[in-house]
C-alpha cells in the first residue's frame, strides 16, 4: 500500500498542505492523507478483486486516486494531468476487472510515486 510519503513525492508540499491541513497549522494531517490512501486502496480492491498485497503495478494508481480524493475533499477541480492519470486508473482498474491487463506478481518490485513516474501512468 502507498504511503504518506508516496504523496508528499508526488504533489508539492504547497499543495498538499492545501489539501490536507485541516487544522491550519501549516502542516498536512497525516489521517487525512492516510483516509485518502485507504479509500483508494478500498477502490482498487473492489474493482480488482484482490486480498492480501497489492502489485506493485497498482501501486500508482492508489496513489493517484489518493490525490483524487485529496481535490474532490475540498471541493476543488483535480488539474489536467492529474485528471488524465486518473481516468487511466480508471481505465486500469477497467482492465483488471474485465480480465484484460497483464497481471503482475504481487513479489515484483514496486515503483516510488514521483511526479515523474505518474507522468507514465
Amino acid at each position: 500500500m502507498p504511503t504518506l510519503a508516496d504523496l508528499q513525492n508526488a504533489l508539492s508540499p504547497e499543495v498538499i498542505a492545501g489539501l490536507a491541513d485541516d487544522d491550519l497549522d501549516g502542516v498536512p494531517d497525516a489521517a487525512v492523507l492516510q483516509a485518502a490512501i485507504d479509500a483508494a486502496d478500498r477502490t482498487v480492491r473492489v474493482a480488482t478483486r484482490i486480498v492480501g498485497e497489492l502489485p506493485a503495478a497498482l501501486h500508482d494508481t492508489v496513489v493517484t486516486l489518493a490525490i483524487e480524493r485529496l481535490y474532490e475533499r475540498r471541493r476543488e477541480t483535480l488539474p489536467g494531468p492529474w485528471r488524465e492519470r486518473a481516468n487511466r486508473a480508471r481505465e486500469t482498474l477497467a482492465a483488471w476487472r474485465d480480465g484484460n491487463a497483464v497481471r503482475f506478481s504481487p513479489g515484483a518490485e514496486r515503483r516510488n510515486a514521483t511526479r515523474d513516474t505518474l507522468d507514465n501512468l
